[in-house]
C-alpha cells in the first residue's frame, strides 16, 4: 500500500514542499508546491509555520510531513574514533561531542552517521542540537497544525541528492578511486554546504550569507528600497564574466555591487574547502550548486574563477523545474546536467531521505521521538469499517462454504462406513467410535490369531498327565476337545483310578473344573466313566 511523504523546505523567502509517492517498489514525485512566507511583525518561524499550514490546505491527499533544522541550530562535528564497532561508536559518540560542543550533554539532543571505517578505526559525522530550541520548534510547529516525523539536519541531509541509493560508510580505499563533490544551496538567508562522495556525506555546514544579502546591497548600493532592489536582481541582476562583459553603467555598477557582496560567502566557502583538503588529504571533483539565489545570472562562472574548481548545476532528480541536457565530455562520456538552478533541493533531499528509510541523522530523538497519531484513521473511519465489514462478510461466505463442503464429505463417509460394517459385523453401524471399539475388542479378546493352547496341545498334556499303562488299565472310548469344554469317556479297571485320572487332568493350566460323571461297571469287571473340563483356553 503506497503513502504520501512530503518533504518541506522552510525556506526565508517561501516555503517550499516536495511530495512522493511511495509504494512496496518504486516511489513516484507527486507534486511540487511553493508558498511565499506571509510579511509582518511575527517571528519568522511563526510565519514560515503559517505558510506551511497555508500550503498543506492545497495538498489533496494526507502526507507525512518531513523537516530539517537549519543549520544555525546545529554542531555538526567529525570525530575520529579508533574502532569501528557500531555499538561501541553508539556509546562513546556523545562523550567525544560533548568535548568539541559548548552544551553540556544533558542540554542537547544528538545523533551521528559513520561516514568512514577503516584498520585504525573510524571517522563519525555526528550532529547536536539544543533540547529547549528543539522543544521550541515543534511546539511552534504542532500550534500550526504540522506534526513532523523527522528532524533531520539540512546541512547533511543533501547527500541524499548524490545517489540513487543510500548512503554507505566509505572504507579505506575508496577515496583514492572516487573524488569529492561539493553541493552548494545558496538560499535566501543562509547557503548550506554538503562534501558527498557517492552518497555519504563527508562534512556539512552552513553559512548566514544568501540572497537576502545581496538584495540589501543592491538597495545599499542603488539608494532605492528593498522591493525594488529585489526585483533588479532578479530581472537585470548579473555577475559579468569574459563572455558576457558588462557594457553599460549600470550593468558595470550592479556587477561591482554583486561582487562585493559575494565576498564574505566566497571567503567562507574557500576556508571551508581549504580546511576540508587539508584535513583530509581529499579531491574535490566538482562544485554542485542549487537554491533560488542560484538561479543569478554569471554566478556559476564567478565561483568558477574565485574556487578554482568546476562549477556546474546540480541536477535535481524529482525536480519538475530541473530539465536534463545531455552534454558530452571529451572522453564522449553522456553528462547530465540541469539548466538552472532549482529552488526545490532541499525539500527534494529530505523527501528522498524519509521514502529510502536508510540511516539518517534526525534530531527527533529522545523525549522528541514522534508518536504516531490516529488522525488519518479517524477521517477515514468510514471507509475503514466498510472495508472491515466486507473482509468480514468475505471470510463468513469463505467458511460458510468450508462447512458445506464439509457436511457433505461426513455424509459420504458415514454412507462408506456403514456398508463396510455391514460386510464385516453383519449391520450398518455408522458411530465410528463404536466400530473402533468392537473391532478392537474383537481382536484382543475373542479373536486372538495365537491362542494359548490348541486341542493338539491339549491332547498331549492329557497324553502325558494320564498315568500309564502299568498302573492302570485304560480304554479311551471318546475324547472332545472343544473351546472351553473337553469330554472324556472310557473304561479303567477300578473306580480308583478314576479318581486318579481326575487328579492328573486338574494339573494342566488350562483346565479349571474338573468333574466326574457316574461310573458304572461293564462287563469282565472293568468301569465305565465320563469326565467333563471346564477350560479357560480357546
Amino acid at each position: 500500500m503506497s503513502h504520501t511523504i512530503c518533504g518541506i523546505d522552510l525556506g526565508a523567502f517561501s516555503i517550499k514542499l516536495v511530495l512522493l509517492e511511495v509504494g512496496f517498489r518504486q516511489t513516484h514525485l507527486r507534486g511540487l508546491l511553493e508558498t511565499a512566507v506571509p510579511s509582518g511583525d511575527a517571528p519568522l518561524f511563526e510565519r514560515q509555520a503559517d505558510a506551511i499550514k497555508e500550503a498543506f490546505s492545497k495538498v489533496s491527499a494526507e502526507a507525512t510531513p518531513y523537516l530539517a533544522l537549519p543549520g544555525d541550530m546545529l554542531s555538526i562535528r567529525l570525530l575520529d574514533l579508533p574502532f569501528s564497532d557500531p555499538r561501541k561508536i553508539d556509546q562513546v559518540v556523545g562523550y567525544e561531542l560533548e568535548g568539541q560542543i559548548v552544551h553540556p550533554l544533558d542540554e542537547v539532543v544528538f545523533d551521528h552517521l559513520v561516514v568512514k571505517v577503516g584498520d585504525e578505526g573510524s571517522t563519525v559525522l555526528a550532529c547536536a542540537a539544543k533540547r529547549d530550541e528543539i522543544a521550541q520548534y515543534l511546539a511552534t510547529l504542532e500550534a500550526h497544525g504540522t506534526e513532523p516525523r523527522s528532524l533531520y539536519a539540512a546541512p547533511i541531509v543533501y547527500r541524499s541528492l548524490s545517489s540513487a541509493t543510500p548512503g554507505r560508510a566509505l572504507t579505506a580505499g575508496d577515496e583514492a578511486e572516487v573524488p569529492c563533490q561539493v553541493i552548494l544551496d545558496l538560499g535566501h538567508l543562509r547557503t548550506n554546504l554538503c562534501i558527498v562522495r557517492e552518497g555519504q556525506a563527508i562534512t556539512a555546514r552552513t553559512i548566514k550569507r544568501g540572497g537576502f544579502h545581496l538584495t540589501s546591497a543592491i538597495a545599499q548600493g542603488f539608494n532605492s528600497t528593498y522591493e525594488r532592489a529585489e526585483m533588479a536582481k532578479r530581472m537585470d541582476g548579473r555577475i559579468a564574466n569574459p563572455e558576457r562583459p558588462a557594457k553599460t553603467p549600470l550593468e558595470i555598477k550592479l556587477d561591482q555591487v554583486l561582487r562585493d557582496a559575494m565576498v564574505p560567502l566566497v571567503r567562507e566557502i574557500r576556508q571551508t574547502l581549504a580546511s576540508f583538503r587539508a584535513a583530509s588529504k581529499e579531491t574535490i571533483d566538482a562544485v554542485l550548486i542549487t537554491g533560488g539565489t542560484g538561479r543569478l545570472k554569471g554566478l556559476p562562472q564567478f565561483l568558477e574563477a574565485e574556487l578554482g574548481l568546476p562549477v556546474r548545476f546540480l541536477a535535481v532528480r524529482s525536480s519538475a523545474e530541473m530539465k536534463p541536457v545531455a552534454k558530452v565530455d571529451d572522453d564522449d562520456s553522456p553528462v547530465v546536467e540541469a539548466d538552472e538552478s532549482s529552488s526545490y533541493a532541499l525539500g527534494t533531499a529530505i523527501a528522498l531521505a524519509a521514502s529510502r528509510g536508510g540511516k539518517e541523522i534526525d534530531l527527533r530523538r529522545g523525549p522528541f521521538v514522534y508518536s504516531a497519531s490516529f488522525s488519518v484513521l479517524r477521517q477515514k473511519a468510514v471507509h475503514l469499517t466498510v472495508l472491515i465489514l466486507g473482509m468480514l462478510f468475505a471470510i463468513g461466505l469463505d467458511v460458510s462454504a468450508a462447512f458445506s463442503n464439509l457436511g457433505n464429505e461426513r455424509k459420504d463417509l458415514d454412507q462408506q462406513l456403514k456398508t463396510a460394517t455391514q460386510e464385516l459385523l453383519g449391520q450398518p453401524n455408522d458411530d465410528a467410535k463404536a466400530v473402533t471399539l468392537l473391532v478392537s475388542k474383537g481382536f484382543k479378546e475373542e479373536l486372538a490369531p495365537l491362542p494359548k493352547a490348541t486341542a493338539f496341545d491339549l491332547l498331549d498334556q492329557i497324553s502325558r498327565k494320564v498315568p500309564s499303562d502299568d498302573q492302570i488299565k485304560l480304554d479311551i472310548m471318546e475324547l472332545d476337545i472343544r473351546p472351553k469344554k473337553t469330554f472324556i469317556k472310557g473304561t479303567v479297571d477300578s473306580a480308583a483310578a478314576v479318581d486318579e485320572i481326575g487328579a492328573k487332568l486338574k494339573e494342566i493350566d488350562c483346565y479349571e473344573d474338573v468333574s466326574k460323571g457316574a461310573i458304572t461297571e461293564v462287563s469282565g469287571g472293568g468301569k465305565q466313566f465320563t469326565i467333563n473340563i471346564n477350560s479357560k483356553c480357546p
